[in-house]
């Protein structure tokens, strides 16, 4: 839909364009998957040895781990840079994303911590 809207009709610009191609390339390529795993019963076996393999999900759960520390490390540094350069309306932006992380991962912090 994005992709029609922008490439075809020109209302939104090139990049809601091309985040809807992506989305729509990454939506078939599931679908294949999901058509490969219910007509191969080999592949199927496979792909739910390696999603429920408790070493695979360790590393998953260490990459994302690591993928949040990094990026809000990021963001803090930009934030910096940002401030330093008096850009006041990324700063707002910027900030509003960087505190909501941190709440919506306390949040989970403190759910994920009752239930174990």
């Amino acid at each position: 839909m994005l992709f029609l809207l922008s490439e075809i009709f020109g209302k939104l610009d090139s990049f809601w364009g091309g985040l809807g191609l992506a989305l729509f390339i990454f939506a078939m390529l599931r679908l294949i998957q999901i058509r490969r795993i219910k007509t191969n019963e080999e592949y199927a076996e496979k792909w739910s040895i390696a999603s429920n393999d408790e070493r695979n999900i360790y590393i998953s759960k260490e990459a994302r781990s690591k993928a949040f520390n990094f990026s809000m490390m990021i963001q803090a540094i930009t934030l910096i840079i940002f401030t330093s350069l008096n850009m006041t309306e990324y700063i707002k932006i910027l900030s509003y994303l960087f505190v909501g992380q941190l709440c919506i991962y306390f949040a989970l912090y403190f759910v994920l911590r009752k239930i174990a």
